[in-house]
């Protein structure tokens, strides 16, 4: 039996297994991949759909438009108080316009009074005097906004009581039509206000078109005053003299004598020995004694002492001391003159 053939078909068969089953797992996880690329897509597009088409809900739904409404009110409440700013002050200057007018026919009036006076009666016109009627309406104007603003808070205050008196007993039928005649009157306030506005602006427009140049009184009188002549001869001015000549002699310093210092030394020891004199005549002070006298008596002392008078006082010489000697006093000596003494 003739098995050539079978080996090479044998090959062949495994060779086929073999790639079969290196194919397959390659394939059946490439099928797997773009099978969950596609689930991946459809539920991204699902997904996508859904988030696009689905409502959001109540409660979001609800904030964000409370949110929204509170923004929106608060532009308008800046709005309105913008244009509330610009309407008074568009007002205020109308008013400021006309009092100057009705100054300014005050002013004429006052004139053509004192012309009068001084010159005889001059006619005024009537459109002078009466109130202009840019006057009477800013004055209607005034009524109506306080009218106005009168209705408004009227509106306000009902509006709030009949509020807490539902919210306190219940809601009956007729608080539904008082609240709504509170609605309809603010309406009606808000509407005569914006209409206020609109005819102040206009005739704030009026008045800055038409209102006449202001002057002022040097314009207003025309008095021609009479001019005094001014002499054009020159007159000298006197030039005032120097210091030097008006005053007198310069004023003395007193001079006093050169002070001679042996004269003043030559006093000094004059007094002194005026004093010491003075100080020795005096009863209760031993008067003490040069150094030469005191050598002339020593001889004295040496012969017999004579008797000596006894002192006018035994205190006089107490506690005093002769002349003291460089040498040794005689002890004796010294206590006779104290038993004598």
């Amino acid at each position: 039996m003739d098995l050539s053939g079978a080996g090479t078909a044998i090959m062949l068969a495994l060779a086929a297994v073999l790639w079969f089953l290196y194919l397959l797992p390659n394939w059946m996880r490439r099928r797997e991949f773009l099978a969950t690329e596609r689930n991946a897509t459809r539920l991204q597009r699902a997904i996508r759909v859904m988030a696009e088409t689905a409502e959001a809900p109540v409660e979001l739904r609800v904030e964000a438009t409370a949110r929204d409404v509170a923004r929106t009110e608060r532009l308008l409440e800046q709005e309105r108080r913008r244009a509330e700013a610009l309407e008074r002050a568009e007002v205020h200057a109308a008013e400021l316009r006309a009092r100057a007018a009705e100054a300014q026919a005050a002013e004429l009036e006052r004139v053509a009074r004192a012309a009068a006076r001084s010159h005889g009666p001059v006619p005024i016109p009537a459109a002078a005097l009466a109130p202009s009627a840019t006057t009477l309406a800013f004055a209607r104007l005034r009524r109506a906004r306080r009218v106005a603003g009168l209705l408004l808070l009227a509106a306000v205050v009902v509006g709030a009581v009949q509020l807490l008196l539902m919210a306190s007993t219940g809601v009956a039928l007729g608080a539904w039509f008082v609240l709504g005649g509170c609605v309809v009157a603010v309406a009606t306030s808000v509407r005569m206000q914006g209409r206020i506005a609109a005819r102040a602006r206009a005739l704030a427009t009026e008045v800055t078109a038409v209102a006449p140049a202001r002057r002022t009184r040097s314009t207003l009188i025309d008095a021609e005053l009479p001019q005094e002549r001014v002499s054009r001869e020159w007159t000298p001015v006197p030039i005032p003299k120097p210091l030097y000549i008006e005053r007198g002699e310069a004023p003395r310093v007193p001079v006093t004598p050169p002070v001679n210092a042996e004269e003043l030394l030559r006093a000094a020891h004059e007094e002194a020995q005026r004093a010491l004199a003075a100080a020795h005549a005096e009863p209760e002070v031993v008067p003490f004694r040069r150094r030469d006298e005191a050598a002339s008596a020593v001889p004295a002392e040496s012969a017999p002492a004579a008797p000596e008078r006894p002192a006018a006082s035994r205190f006089a010489s107490m506690g005093v001391l002769g002349d003291v000697d460089s040498a040794m006093p005689d002890l004796d000596e010294v206590l006779r003159r104290r038993r004598s003494g």
